[in-house]
């Protein structure tokens, strides 16, 4: 029995109403994501069966090929849109075609399938955005499926009127096509599979954010643990009436944090490009080549620009943090204080990974960008692809979202509220309770 109310007791005060709501939302906030994955993937999907072609050769063979592209049997209905190129500039062509992909049936296809040849087309690709939904899959492999099985089809139906298939024509069937491919990146083009130029980036599409998360946890558990502790061990009294104006401790506590958050955050990315370089097997040089000239990796300016957004961020975190620190009663408490911030910055962070923020429905999108923290997420990806308006956008709302926060935390920390604010939380019905004791005595 002992035991059973011990549990209890122990049950109660580690379940709070703090603890369920952030449980609460946490179930929100994965829903949410779930949804909007889910309607990434639709839109994939979608896109898959939208195909865009341009029949350069134009013979009787390649329409035949085109008709079976669109209806393939089995029920499958492609939607396939014939489009001419008016030049060889292939980052033009897709801005003006308005799509993302397109498939090229080169001049002479019809000639290397007669010959016995594999018979070449070409890919073209826009890439828009490191994350994993966006190049899950390069659209490559489901042209290449969809164009062999027409060409499979229709050379089968050629070849079997004019008898039995020999072994060479056995041979074709296999493998009738060949795909070479070229992506666009902004106004750029080189010929290179969209999927090895995100293998060379992916550590700055998938690092870049999980640093950014670590340095805003990281500096938002250090300011508010400062705080909160000195708060409760009165040690903050003593600070704050010593001959020092409070602008000045205010200013070294939360420059002190951004300071040791920026060392761990050069260190970790160091250990991240090393352990990166570990893993690249091969020689790489020529597709680095192609990446620093697509714009794919940042230059020194670059990562200064990053680094603002960075910094502007921590500084975000670090006002709220101390905020939040003024309202912890006990120690408990200030430990599930971070929980908003947690909340604030996971939500950006699970997206910017999985899938591009710019493709969710303006709801959705309104929703990620109100979050301050959103934009330093994005900030590499947006400066890669040459989304400079969207950089400049968030990071203008991040400079007034920190003269708000800053300018609440200068009041809060100069006033006699950094003593007297905090969690109400439960205080009532503990007083109510207490009245109760001492009545029924």
């Amino acid at each position: 029995m002992k035991f059973v109310n011990l549990l209890r007791k122990e049950l109660k005060e580690m379940l709070t109403p703090q603890t369920i709501l952030t449980l609460v939302i946490m179930v929100i906030i994965l829903s949410v994501a779930g949804d909007a994955m889910s309607g990434v993937v639709e839109d994939a999907a979608e896109e898959i069966s939208q195909i865009t072609i341009c029949d350069q050769d134009d013979t009787e063979f390649t329409r035949s090929v085109i008709a079976l592209m669109e209806n393939p049997g089995d029920g499958v209905q492609n939607e396939v849109t014939e489009v001419e190129l008016q030049s060889d500039d292939y980052a033009e062509e897709l801005e003006r075609l308005d799509t993302k992909s397109l498939i090229i049936i080169p001049e002479g296809f019809t000639q290397q399938v007669n010959s016995g040849q594999q018979a070449e087309t070409i890919f073209v690709s826009q890439m828009t955005s490191l994350s994993t939904m966006a190049n899950i899959s390069t659209g490559s492999d489901v042209a290449l499926s969809i164009i062999e099985d027409a060409v499979k089809s229709a050379l089968y139906s050629d070849k079997i009127t004019e008898g039995q298939l020999t072994e060479e024509e056995i041979s074709q069937l296999e493998a009738p096509v060949t795909i070479s491919e070229t992506t666009v990146v902004g106004n750029k083009s080189a010929d290179v599979s969209a999927t090895i130029l995100y293998s060379m980036c992916q550590m700055q599409g998938m690092f870049v954010p999980i640093i950014v998360y670590l340095l805003i946890m990281y500096s938002s558990q250090m300011i508010l643990n400062a705080v909160s502790t000195e708060k409760l061990d009165k040690t903050l009294e003593t600070l704050l009436s010593a001959p020092v104006s409070r602008l000045a401790v205010l200013s070294s506590k939360m420059l002190s944090a951004a300071i040791v958050a920026a060392i761990y955050a050069i260190v970790f990315m160091f250990g991240m490009n090393n352990m990166m370089s570990g893993l690249t097997m091969g020689d790489t040089s020529e597709y680095t080549e192609v990446v620093e000239y697509l714009g794919l990796s940042l230059s020194v300016g670059q990562y200064v620009l990053v680094g603002i957004q960075m910094f502007t961020t921590i500084l975000i975190s670090l006002s709220i943090s101390l905020i939040l620190g003024a309202l912890a009663k006990d120690a408990k408490s200030g430990q599930t204080l971070i929980m908003p911030i947690m909340i604030a910055a996971i939500i950006p962070y699970l997206l910017s990974l999985m899938l591009d923020i710019k493709t969710l429905s303006p709801v959705l999108r309104f929703i990620v960008y109100a979050i301050p923290f959103t934009h330093t997420f994005m900030a590499s990806e947006n400066i890669m692809f040459g989304n400079m308006t969207i950089y400049w956008g968030g990071l203008i709302y991040q400079i007034i979202v920190l003269i708000v926060c800053m300018s609440f935390a200068i009041r809060v920390f100069t006033s006699d509220k950094i003593f007297t604010m905090s969690l109400s939380v439960g205080q009532k019905k503990n007083k109510r309770q207490t009245r109760s004791l001492f009545a029924r005595k």
